[in-house]
């Protein structure tokens, strides 16, 4: 059936406004106004996880749509701090670049695979986010196009500990700022670079961080873009950290969360929370540090962002551990650890191991900061950056000299306690033998121990709780992390 002369008008005009609407979406998008973006593309999407209304328009702005809604999605995922977001996101992108390619339009499949590789970082998967940086960068055309692929893929090789890599790249766009008006692309790329020169420590490039994150806020505070300007303002914070200028650093953090706080953006203001607790430790408050660690944790297990979920719990165990609570801080490690394995981020992991060795040395088993430095070893890229080195001697000389102090014979083994705790004490390591060598499967441990499935289950769950840890994974919901690790109440007298 035919479509009159007024239909076709109609979906004309359709195909029009929601074009225009796409782009004011994306104009919100690009100064992070994450709930401008949304409703500009009224009529068309409203939620996270609502499937668009992309029916009758044409093929090119069915793509659009897709792109806006599934990069809207993952911000606004982050932000929220949704659980699933990023896969509802990866899939509304990786349709969106299908259908582009279908129309053979290289440089929106470069923003679409740039946007993808963003959501993959976001999960932790840093390997699949390379490798869609470098499609994306093969297929840009236009300067602008390269110029944020460029900035963006900064930040894979950042969180991998690639940092030359990273500025490897940033090199590459600064030859591109002066072919583009964007003051928000060009705030990005300051920023970056501002991260990588922290990242390699060094007073030199402490203070050359410090210029860099000045160029980047004049640059966002041009565009307009107040979130990301707040995020410059974490990161002075944490620089300032670094610094040992504690009480400054509070301030620029006080100022980011309260840009946050009124944008209702959760998951930026656990991010500052998480800052904060470090320039708390530093500082020797432990207590406090403890409650803002925990508040950004508890806020980061709700979405699926593992690396900043690690980190946050990473820095609930330092807290922990300044408060003398080993146990508790020992898991809020390994916890970080799990969130880590969950996205294959194997170089965060190997860099937890090193922490536990630093904060929980005076509490480790003989021979146990050795282990954890073969674990840590055995995840560490051989591309090491100066600080990764130096902490990696520091634990190695903290490992040696553990295992140098041991004595010979039946000493090893002993823990100078009762019979009884010296029995449960063998106990213990004849069971983590057996779980690893079964791969953490009770059935086959029981059996190499000659004892039953409901016997070792039993001693596991009564009397050696810390070795639940080794079984094979069960499926729990998240929210139990921070169930564990709750803080004590305190004491209201």
């Amino acid at each position: 059936m035919r479509m009159t002369n007024t239909a076709i008008q109609t979906a004309q005009m359709r195909d029009l406004q929601v074009k225009q609407q796409c782009r004011l979406a994306r104009d919100f998008e690009h100064v992070g106004e994450y709930e401008a973006a949304r409703s500009a593309l009224a009529g068309i999407w409203t939620s996270v996880g609502e499937r668009p209304a992309i029916g009758k328009l044409e093929t090119e702005t069915q793509a659009e749509v897709l792109l806006r809604v599934g990069v809207l999605s993952g911000w606004l995922g982050s932000a929220q701090q949704i659980n699933g977001a990023q896969e509802i996101a990866l899939d509304l992108i990786g349709e969106s670049i299908r259908t582009f390619e279908s129309l053979r339009d290289q440089d929106k499949v470069a923003e679409a695979q740039s946007d993808l590789a963003i959501c993959y970082w976001r999960l932790g998967a840093f390997d699949e986010g390379r490798v869609l940086f470098h499609q994306a960068l093969g297929n840009a055309r236009q300067p602008e196009t390269r110029l944020r692929v460029l900035v963006n893929s900064s930040s894979v090789e950042i969180s991998s500990g690639r940092f030359d890599q990273a500025l490897s790249s940033l090199d590459e766009a600064a030859q591109l700022l002066e072919q583009t008006t964007d003051h928000g692309t060009k705030g990005r790329y300051h920023s970056q670079r501002a991260l990588v020169y922290k990242k390699f420590g060094g007073p030199e490039n402490l203070d050359r961080a410090l210029i860099e994150y000045s160029a980047a806020s004049m640059y966002l505070a041009e565009a307009g873009d107040t979130r990301f300007l707040a995020a410059v303002e974490n990161n002075i914070g944490s620089l300032l950290v670094r610094l040992g200028r504690h009480a400054e650093s509070l301030t620029h953090l006080d100022k980011a969360r309260g840009i946050f706080v009124a944008l209702k953006d959760a998951g930026n203001v656990a991010q500052v929370n998480e800052t904060r607790a470090q320039a708390l430790i530093a500082a020797q408050r432990y207590a406090e540090a403890e409650r803002a660690a925990f508040a950004a944790a508890s806020t980061l297990e709700r979405g699926d962002e593992h690396a900043l979920l690690a980190e946050a719990l990473v820095t609930h165990g330092r807290a922990l551990a300044g408060l003398g609570k080993w146990e508790a801080a020992r898991e809020a490690f390994l916890q970080a650890i799990e969130a880590l394995n969950l996205a294959g981020d194997l170089y965060g992991a190997g860099n937890i191991y090193l922490v536990m060795i630093e904060e929980l040395q005076s509490r480790l088993a003989p021979g146990e900061a050795l282990q954890l430095l073969v674990e840590a070893d055995d995840r560490l890229s051989s591309e090491l950056d100066r600080e990764t080195i130096a902490r990696l001697r520091r634990c190695t000389r903290i490992a040696f000299n553990s295992v140098r102090e041991q004595k010979t014979g039946i000493d090893n083994f002993l823990i100078g306690g009762s019979l009884e705790e010296e029995t449960s004490h063998f106990e213990a390591q004849l069971i983590k033998r057996a779980l690893d060598q079964a791969n953490g499967s009770i059935t086959r441990a029981a059996r190499l121990l000659g004892i039953t499935h409901q016997g070792l289950a039993w001693s596991l769950k009564n009397k050696h709780q810390h070795l639940l840890r080794l079984r094979t994974p069960i499926r729990t919901r998240r929210k139990s992390i921070m169930t564990r690790l709750r803080p004590e109440p305190q004491s209201t007298k």
